[in-house]
């Protein structure tokens, strides 16, 4: 993707005899912007967890709660998605790392396997809602929207979609059989989960409460998380060793520098379309089609689902922010809740095939074909729209915080 735009925009700068060097500013100023500091250090601190015992601490004090009822660890699965694909920041990442665990637990307590990966497929791409999401720092620098505000917008949502979808799966749970322990909630065991959690709770304290609390920036939230999770990984839980930093950092690295270089590429291809007037043209034409804003954001929820389904989120967000921008400002529409909309949709693409990321990876490690798992996420997938409507038509449930 990033080739693709990077190439075809510069092949156009060169056509119409605009100077070069604007390609090497554009590409420059695309990550040349404080806030998306962020990044590297949300997916360091991320893998810094998973191998540091943090990430399977939160997922048993999840079972403590969830995990004895009707399609409990089904819950388990969903709630650990949105733990961990929060702070990791890649929904990917997320994929392959609670379907490795998950997807045999869920087969062993007799869920069928098809189903299983569904639940993980449809589950790991939440984190982009839920904050500290990468998507809404980059969301931010391109509008000039508050990254705080999108945060305090994205818990909400977060909490809709991840209530929908574990409904989805209680429902079908029930129809199915899938059953948990059958034991009644007992506050002992979850005591015991909470307190062994205690210290691996603390990143997400960190990295949200600090934000919201105003003692941190993003970006210097992600740094203090990036150490909190090393020492206590390295001192406190003891199952991160010195040997293993190298290749945390290492895969941290190549992380960012895939995500920049799309960022980078982007910002590029923003510059042809503004040149080309393609957003003014396009907000004619919409409001042609109707100034209702109910309409208007039917059809970008469409457009944003069916390229959901073929580009990379990251994409997505540095191609349509600068289109459809104009748009909701010229509506009225709040521009935080535009961006969680953006988010949610680029979630939803994460589970719809041909492409969707999430779903590939899931069903890569279960060893079962794609299509039979993207049958069995279709009811997950109409679960994650009725949040989406819930978030488009009835904002007072996602602002509330932002608007005290």
């Amino acid at each position: 993707m990033a080739v693709t735009i990077g190439i075809s925009s510069m092949l156009y700068i060169l056509f119409a005899d605009i100077p070069p060097m604007v390609m090497i500013q554009r590409i420059y100023s695309g990550v040349d912007v404080s806030s998306l500091m962020a990044i590297p250090f949300f997916i360091l601190a991320g893998n810094l967890m998973l191998t540091g015992g943090l990430a399977q601490r939160i997922l048993d004090l999840a079972n403590s709660m969830v995990g004895r009822r009707t399609g409990g660890l089904g819950m388990v699965t969903i709630i650990g998605c949105m733990f961990f694909a929060a702070i990791a920041g890649s929904s990917i990442a997320t994929a392959a790392a609670l379907g490795t665990l998950m997807i045999p637990a869920m087969v062993q307590k007799g869920y069928d396997k098809n189903f299983a990966t569904a639940i993980v497929a449809s589950a790991s791409p939440m984190g982009v809602i839920i904050p500290p999401s990468i998507l809404f720092i980059l969301y931010g620098s391109l509008s000039g929207t508050s990254i705080s505000d999108l945060y305090m917008a994205g818990i909400p949502a977060g909490i809709i979609v991840g209530t929908i979808l574990m409904t989805t799966v209680y429902i079908v749970s029930k129809k199915k059989g899938y059953k948990g322990s059958g034991e009644p909630f007992q506050l002992k065991d979850f005591a015991q989960a909470f307190k062994r959690s205690l210290w691996a709770l603390g990143t997400p304290f960190i990295l949200i409460g600090g934000v919201f609390a105003g003692i941190f920036t993003p970006t210097e939230s992600a740094v203090v998380a990036v150490f909190y999770a090393t020492i206590v990984g390295l001192f406190i839980y003891k199952e991160m060793k010195v040997k293993d930093l190298w290749k945390i950092f290492y895969d941290s690295a190549i992380q960012t520098a895939t995500i920049m270089f799309i960022i980078a590429n982007a910002n590029l291809f923003a510059y042809v379309l503004a040149y080309e007037k393609i957003p003014e043209s396009l907000v004619s034409n919409l409001l042609t089609l109707s100034e209702n804003p109910v309409i208007v954001l039917l059809i970008i929820n469409l457009i944003l689902l069916v390229a959901g389904a073929f580009l990379d989120t990251i994409a997505i967000i540095v191609i349509v922010v600068p289109l459809f921008l104009p748009v909701i400002t010229q509506l009225g529409i709040d521009p935080v809740l535009f961006g969680v909309i953006i988010v949610v949709n680029t979630a939803i693409g994460m589970v719809t095939p041909p492409f969707g990321g999430t779903l590939l990876i899931s069903s890569n490690i279960a060893k079962v074909p794609l299509m039979r798992v993207a049958k069995r996420a279709a009811l997950p997938i109409v679960g994650l729209i009725v949040a989406l409507i819930i978030i488009t038509y009835i904002p007072g449930l996602t602002l509330f915080l932002v608007e005290q």
